[in-house]
């Protein structure tokens, strides 16, 4: 199990400043990732949220809990086989879970039907990791830049320095990943 504080800024964009950014920089990689949800009540009324990250035929389970500044990520790499137990509601305990217990959750307990997949483009810079993403979920598509640092204040100039170039504006993070799949998942039903 590794944990550590994630620090980023990122905004939702257009394909075309998507399509622009890509072409004016050197992408160090590129690859897929699919991202399956693990949603409860609990976790959303704490700001927390839980999911598994399918990237190369490799299971990373992330346990995300927001900080003063940044958000505390705990991850756990689990077989292919642990990942087919968490999203078909069996008992599975590791050290993710127990983090869950104080909270009366374990991994029979959560709703597992929704997912989102990017496609992620990679750029270093020497302030931290630009990552322009490809989004799809529930029939929706999006385009995100983040931008992933290890210091808030020299990192979000760093970020503002960027978009800049694009004309781009920034006052807060735009809604995460989780929350416009649950968004999406709330408006198809009204």
């Amino acid at each position: 199990m590794e944990e550590n504080l994630e620090i980023e800024f990122k905004i939702l964009i257009t394909k075309e400043i998507f399509d622009q950014i890509i072409n004016d920089h050197q992408i160090d990689c590129c690859y897929k990732q699919t991202n399956h949800y693990l949603l409860h009540p609990r976790l959303s009324k704490l700001r927390y949220s839980l999911r598994i990250r399918d990237k190369n035929d490799q299971f990373e389970l992330t346990l995300k809990q927001p900080q003063k500044q940044g958000t505390l990520e705990t991850n756990l790499m689990i077989d292919k086989e642990t990942k087919e137990k968490i999203l078909n509601h069996q008992l599975v305990t590791n050290e993710v879970f127990d983090k869950l217990k104080p909270l009366n959750l374990n991994s029979t307990m959560f709703i597992t039907d929704y997912s989102l997949t990017t496609t992620r483009y990679e750029i270093s810079t020497p302030d931290g990791l630009i990552c322009v993403d490809y989004n799809v979920y529930n029939n929706i598509i999006d385009y995100e830049l983040e931008y992933e640092v290890l210091d808030y204040k020299k990192g979000k100039q760093a970020f503002l320095d960027f978009i800049n170039q694009y004309h781009l504006d920034y006052s807060r993070n735009c809604m995460s990943k989780i929350n416009r799949v649950i968004t999406s998942i709330q408006n198809k039903k009204q």
